[in-house]
């Protein structure tokens, strides 16, 4: 039997979602998304993983998007963040709540406030995690990791034989245990990783790719995903 403990998801097909309802409103695009985050995060949680990574926006997605698009992001990171900071259920359970990427560089004043908001308001917690990931990109992390690296003092020759390791004590999920389960919604016709997504993390990592959009997916898939692994012999090479 599979060990669960982090599940990581690729938030996958908001906007193609939102067309195929017909909803042409810019804040229309990620408010369902918005409100499957919670179901899902709960489902994943009985399934007995301890910690749980959300990839909600990616470094190009706030880099490249219309302004009228990241405009309607903002606003939808900020609400939930705001009511990440609030949650009864967050309490109760003890979750803290981490945010990872170039969000602070990227968002508004009032989105990043909010952000911090949570942080905050969960930084005692230690049952669970759930990390957000905002504005991240997995190259321009190692890109980050080698650059925090090359700042400390010259690499001796052991350190050369344990690079990846200390690349990874460096970087931004490094204190994050491994990923041992990948769910991608919105891409089961075409199956893939992208940007280096939690490279650290992912060398062992097995995938999931229900074929639904983000807003689709329900606590049932997931659980259903979530038992489907934990049924599986891994042996890593053994």
């Amino acid at each position: 039997m599979s060990d669960l403990n982090h599940v990581a998801i690729i938030l996958d097909g908001n906007r193609r979602w939102a067309k195929e309802h017909g909803l042409s409103g810019d804040s229309s695009v990620y408010k369902h998304g918005g409100l499957a985050i919670a179901p899902v995060v709960e489902a994943i949680y009985k399934s007995g993983a301890q910690c749980i990574s959300l990839w909600v926006g990616s470094y190009s997605n706030l880099v490249n998007r219309s302004k009228i698009l990241l405009k309607a992001l903002d606003h939808a990171y900020e609400a939930k963040f705001n009511e990440l900071a609030d949650s009864e259920t967050i309490r109760e359970q003890q979750v803290k709540i981490e945010i990872i990427g170039e969000w602070r560089e990227l968002l508004s004043e009032s989105c990043v406030a909010a952000a911090d908001r949570a942080i905050e308001a969960t930084k005692n917690f230690a049952k669970r995690t759930l990390v957000i990931l905002v504005g991240y990109d997995g190259v321009r992390e190692r890109g980050a990791a080698v650059q925090k690296l090359l700042q400390q003092n010259s690499p001796t020759p052991s350190d050369i034989l344990q690079a990846e390791q200390l690349l990874r004590s460096n970087s931004w999920t490094g204190h994050l245990p491994n990923v041992d389960l990948i769910i991608r919604t919105g891409a089961w016709q075409d199956p893939h990783n992208s940007a280096g997504f939690l490279g650290f993390l992912t060398t062992d990592s097995q995938y999931s790719f229900p074929p639904v959009l983000w807003p689709d997916l329900t606590k049932e898939m997931v659980s259903e995903i979530c038992d489907d692994y934990l049924s599986r012999e891994r042996r890593y090479g053994k």
